[in-house]
């Protein structure tokens, strides 16, 4: 077993993103094609004998407890596995917070990936989807990268043909808005057609 890794944690964009309805249940109806973008958090992961997992980042506001989709990732596949071992990491967070580039989604499914690897779990990427969408949509995504059509809640990925390499230009605004409040507050009429869901748990940013 390996004792520490280093991950990088990719960012994305949209190149689409239709949302088509709002259903009773609070899911929102969408289709969207996602695509991986070279911007990404550094993690490292360190494991450690004394028990419990700890994080520590390079931004003072970002929470480092259960609030955290990098704690939430660790747990969930240390606690269905019963690891005694600890689990050290840490953050550089390079890519925007509330920026809609799935910056937390990407960190865990980093630490889904680590973790799996750290302590020889032996689960495939798709059995990693299926646990990292429990936690957040964009995290199977951020588990296959390159260019998807994402439909469902996010665990219905499409791989689409790549993107041929070019230069994007990513402009941040000091506004920061969470994804989660804009589908809150997201006023869609309802065209009468079926599509995908979705729908964002909270504490979805890292």
């Amino acid at each position: 077993m390996l004792n520490e890794m280093k991950l990088q944690a990719y960012g994305k964009i949209n190149l689409s993103l239709d949302v088509l309805r709002k259903r009773p249940d609070g899911y929102h109806d969408v289709r969207m094609v996602m695509q991986t973008v070279k911007l990404h958090d550094n993690i490292d992961l360190y494991r450690e004998d004394e028990p419990g997992i700890r994080l520590t980042t390079n931004l003072s506001f970002l929470p480092v407890d259960e609030n955290n989709l990098m704690v939430k990732a660790a747990k969930l596949l240390m606690d269905e596995f019963h690891i005694e071992s600890g689990l050290r990491m840490f953050l550089k967070k390079v890519i925007p917070v509330a920026a809609g580039m799935a910056g937390g989604s990407s960190d865990a499914a980093a630490v889904l990936f680590g973790v799996n690897r750290m302590f020889d779990l032996g689960l495939t990427r798709d059995q990693l989807m299926e646990r990292g969408v429990k936690l957040g949509a964009d995290i199977p995504f951020c588990l296959l990268r390159g260019t998807a059509l994402s439909e469902g809640i996010g665990e219905k990925l499409t791989v689409l043909p790549k993107l041929p390499d070019c230069p994007i230009l990513l402009a941040k605004p000091a506004l920061s808005v969470s994804t989660r409040y804009v589908y809150e507050h997201l006023n869609v009429a309802d065209p009468g057609g079926s599509g995908a869901s979705r729908k964002y748990p909270r504490n979805r940013h890292a």
